[in-house]
């Protein structure tokens, strides 16, 4: 088994950036704030699902494609066999849900709220029919909705579609093994190249302006936002006696998600609240980013990075 490594979705990178650097006073901080919340709960979910196949062993040679987007399709993963590929539609909510095959609705209800969702069953109903199309209908194509919240409570009526939580997977897909056993065998890295070739590669995420002062600094990683002096090489915290040499990465991935890709000293010192103009010039040479320009029209590439990754 391989399992190509998933990339935290852009979208949740910048609007980390976003929360971090809007004041907890504003108005749009709640909204903010609970946006970082789903979409951290939903990559959540697609990582319980990824560390699920690192324990799923199979005689069975297979592939796992997440994150697979085309032009005009996103799927959370598809996991290629040699006999039938499968698509996993993840869904990492809580509460009570129910699925109805026939009005083709989807609702989840939660303390005492019920609300409607998007169908998965018809999410996947197209992206079954694009992987049909782009291996040219000569392979079974199965869609699965999986549910990785242990707290999802399961009501299904009239859907023919395969439903589970998470903890069930490896027996569906034991299933699908057993009923496929007879079908003609195809190589699987062959039909992943061939799926890989229409695979977009990650866009950033277009971001509308932002319509209210941002928060400079650079910010403490220990203590919540405390904001961080430069003195003797080193970024200090004045709150809890952090220190560290490289605190500026993060404000200068901020200022990429949030401002522009290219940084000139002057907008460095601005935007980290910094002084010396010839502290500035040794971190920004320090960082070996690419550069642009020469003397006062030199600026700096900033390249993209993820240090709120809390999982690698």
């Amino acid at each position: 088994m391989q399992l190509i490594e998933r990339r935290r979705p852009n979208i949740l990178i910048y609007l980390e950036a976003l929360l971090a650097r809007t004041p907890s006073f504003h108005p749009a901080y709640a909204d903010v704030k609970e946006k970082v919340r789903t979409w951290t709960a939903g990559y959540a979910g697609e990582t319980w699902f990824d560390r699920m196949w690192l324990d799923y062993t199979s005689d069975e040679n297979f592939r796992v494609i997440p994150d697979y987007v085309t032009t005009s399709h996103q799927m959370d993963a598809i996991c290629v066999f040699s006999k039938f590929i499968a698509i996993i539609e993840i869904k990492n909510i809580g509460g009570v849900i129910e699925m109805d095959g026939t009005t083709r609705q989807f609702t989840r209800t939660l303390h005492s709220e019920s609300i409607g969702m998007r169908n998965p069953d018809d999410q996947l109903y197209r992206h079954e029919k694009k992987i049909r199309q782009l291996t040219n209908y000569k392979i079974p194509v199965i869609g699965i909705v999986v549910f990785t919240n242990p707290s999802s409570i399961l009501k299904l009526k009239a859907v023919e579609r395969r439903v589970v939580h998470l903890s069930g997977l490896p027996f569906v897909l034991d299933q699908l093994i057993e009923q496929y056993t007879t079908y003609p065998s195809f190589d699987v890295p062959q039909l992943c190249d061939l799926l890989m070739a229409h695979q977009c590669p990650p866009a950033p995420y277009q971001h509308e302006s932002i319509p209210y002062p941002l928060q400079t600094g650079v910010f403490c990683s220990a203590c919540s936002f405390s904001k961080m002096v430069y003195s003797r090489d080193l970024w200090r915290c004045l709150n809890c006696s952090n220190r560290q040499q490289d605190a500026h990465l993060l404000a200068l991935q901020d200022y990429r998600l949030l401002i522009g890709s290219t940084i000139s000293n002057q907008e460095f010192r601005r935007f980290t609240e910094m002084e010396s103009r010839s502290n500035a010039v040794k971190i920004l040479k320090r960082c070996s980013f690419e550069t642009v320009g020469t003397h006062r029209s030199l600026r700096y590439l900033i390249p993209e990075m993820d240090l709120r990754n809390k999982t690698k």
